[in-house]
């Protein structure tokens, strides 16, 4: 038998240490991954097992199954590498897959000789070590997934909403395919198919700041009502089930905090972005510092009523939700900062209990006015059931005409349709209605409203579309041509009317991406 010295005492003890280390961090990796901290792929839990199986037959008495060991936790090593490279390159790396490639490779290391438990001061330094690294692998990875460039002043006065095309045209090419576009900021936000999300100067298309998950997909981009914050839902093209949600300032690109959330929870709009709060809502209700990331409150339904759901309807100030109470049903609003209840709009209903009442409520783009309709059960004589009410306070607008559909993502002026054959854009402060042309432009492409003005996009031949201009004074629609080059097949168009400009662009989806067009107001 030949006896170890002390400096191969050493070298075991390291190894036995780092073994057990790498066996922490895998476990902790298991635990990460179970919580969704990031996007968490599916089969992880298999490279947990196959480094903590190596780990517990890496001290056996028998050779063979000390080297089977060995084989192992290399192997596991090598995939959970690999993992996390293909994970890095898919831009949402997560928390799970660098800590645990930092600890099977532990792992690994450590079977290379360990038959010793005797510990030694270094041993006991590399294993920290080892545990520090894999601390610090998940914002390592993270930062290595993504490239983002950021205003270095702040400038929080932004031009007004452009009302209509004015100035001469200007044109940014995209790296990708459009994906969506919102105003905030300066000017627009774009997103594009390559994982990037960019900030566009409305008045001359200069580029603000970007913020880039390549290899991922932008899942979502919301901007909250006051356009100071956007909020992006990167998705993995590996694993659909969580979305990294991140909050940028609209103004400097800066990012705030990012959580994981369900992918479900995204794809049905329940990410609310308010001025003060970022609302999540899955079995409850909760709300975020917009700032900080910091919980501020939860709500759920009280007792004896259910919180049914709706579709999103995204508010200044508070946050609405769709409220039943036995025979009692309408739309709560709680205040954004603190998830009191601010103001409620219910009605009885009279109708048999098996018949369902759908609560539908939309905003308008500035969530300054929400549109209310309950549909289903007979309801008490007297009752409200097809109302635009102020988001602030409840207040009881506008009526609208039962038998026509509101349209109110249009912009901060519903446009009110029947069947399609004519429109009016009704004002909700006042009540107003204006009528719309469509004798020149009977099918849209796109259309928006501004405070005072209609804008659409027709004759649309894939280079180029005529954009039609009614103003609310009564005066008669002018019109202008707008090149937008672009080899792929049509498909989205989005008019956007934002600081500064209004801004075009197309989901082309193949071929050469389309330009995102801007016009100063």
């Amino acid at each position: 038998m030949v006896k170890r010295g002390p400096a191969s005492c050493v070298v075991l003890s390291v190894l036995r240490l780092t073994t057990v280390a790498g066996a922490v961090c895998v476990v902790v990796a298991s635990f990460l991954s179970g919580g969704a901290t990031r996007a968490s792929g599916v089969g992880l839990l298999w490279f947990v097992a196959g480094a903590l199986v190596a780990a517990a037959l890496g001290p056996a008495r028998s050779r063979k199954v000390r080297v089977a060991a060995a084989v192992l936790g290399i192997a596991t090593a090598a995939a959970a590498v690999v993992r996390l490279v293909l994970d890095v390159r898919g831009g949402v790396p997560g928390l799970d897959t660098p800590v645990l490639a930092v600890g099977a490779v532990g792992v690994a290391v450590g079977l290379l000789d360990s038959t010793s438990w005797r510990i030694r001061p270094v041993g006991l330094l590399v294993a920290v070590a080892m545990l520090a690294t894999a601390m610090g692998a998940p914002f390592a990875a993270d930062r290595v997934a993504t490239a983002s460039t950021t205003r270095g002043v702040p400038d929080l006065t932004p031009e007004p909403v452009a009302e209509k095309p004015g100035g001469r045209q200007w044109s940014w090419q995209p790296p990708a395919d459009v994906s969506a576009m919102v105003a905030a900021g300066h000017g627009v936000v774009v997103a594009a198919a390559d994982g990037s999300v960019t900030a566009l100067d409305g008045l001359d298309g200069s580029r603000d700041w970007s913020y880039a998950r390549a290899g991922a997909h932008v899942h979502a981009l919301l901007a909250s009502a006051d356009r100071r914050t956007v909020v992006a839902a990167f998705a993995s093209k590996t694993d659909s089930s969580n979305d990294l949600v991140v909050v940028l300032d609209a103004d400097t690109g800066t990012a705030r905090f990012d959580r994981v959330v369900p992918s479900v929870l995204v794809e049905t709009g329940e990410i609310l972005v308010g001025t003060k709060t970022l609302t999540i809502r899955d079995d409850a209700y909760a709300g975020y510092d917009i700032q900080t990331g910091d919980e501020l409150w939860h709500w759920s339904a009280p007792a004896g009523c259910v919180n049914p759901y709706t579709l999103p309807a995204q508010a200044r100030t508070v946050v609405l939700a769709a409220l039943e109470c036995g025979r009692s049903a309408g739309l709560v609003a709680l205040d954004e900062v603190t998830g009191h209840e601010r103001w409620r709009h219910v009605v009885e209903t009279t109708g048999p209990d098996d018949e369902r009442l759908a609560i539908s409520p939309a905003t308008t783009t500035d969530g300054a006015v929400v549109w209310l309709r309950l549909v289903g059960r007979a309801a008490a004589p007297g009752s409200v059931l097809n109302g635009l009410y102020d988001t602030e306070t409840g207040r009881l607008l506008a009526q609208p005409d039962a038998s026509r559909w509101v349209r109110m993502d249009v912009g901060p002026i519903p446009v009110t349709e029947e069947e399609k054959t004519s429109a009016e854009a009704l004002d909700p402060g006042t009540g107003t209605t204006h009528p719309i042309d469509l004798g020149a432009c009977p099918v849209r492409s796109a259309d928006a409203t501004t405070r005072h003005t209609y804008l659409r996009a027709c004759q649309d031949t894939g280079r180029d579309l005529t954009l039609f201009v009614q103003s609310f004074d009564g005066s008669a629609p002018t019109s202008r041509v707008v090149r937008m080059d672009g080899s792929g097949p049509l498909s989205d168009l989005r008019l956007v009317p934002a600081p500064g400009a209004i801004v075009l662009a197309r989901s082309t989806y193949g071929g050469t991406p389309a330009p995102v067009v801007g016009f100063p107001g």
